[in-house]
């Protein structure tokens, strides 16, 4: 990375600005903002995130925290945004856990029939994950 133009030796781009945070300082001070309750900014964080990193290792990460941060806001947008989680990064931990999310949403709204599908894949399709224990008791709840 050249130095020249940046002054004071801050590395610059390829464009000769200065060079942003790397992955992990991005995803991490997006996270900062999320764990503070700060959800619209770190909502904008995860996404420049996940617009820059689209393939790093913690972009399902950053894409379930974006849901997280609508679920008590925007039930709808939530449930879009946990579906891309499932869809895109199945093979991901927060796919387990997006389903579930799914499947508690859809208990939420009264959508009985709806959780118990969304609970029944988590167990089906993710059976060692955390989660599939937790889709097991909420089907029992709510009658199978």
């Amino acid at each position: 990375m050249d130095t020249s133009r940046g002054g004071a030796g801050v590395p610059v781009g390829p464009s000769g600005n200065p060079a942003g945070p790397g992955p992990e300082q991005m995803y991490d001070l997006a996270y900062q903002q999320y764990r503070a309750s700060r959800y619209g900014t770190a909502r904008l964080g995860f996404r420049e995130f996940l617009r820059l990193f689209p393939t790093n290792e913690r972009a399902p990460d950053a894409l379930y925290f974006i849901g997280e941060s609508l679920a008590g806001e925007n039930a709808d947008s939530a449930a879009a945004v946990y579906q891309q989680v499932v869809k895109t990064y199945p093979t991901s931990p927060r796919a387990p856990a997006a389903l579930y999310k799914l499947g508690f949403l859809a208990e939420q709204r009264g959508n009985k029939a709806g959780a118990r599908t969304y609970y029944a894949r988590v167990i089906a399709d993710y059976p060692r994950a955390p989660e599939a224990n937790l889709a097991r008791d909420k089907l029992q709840r709510l009658g199978r």
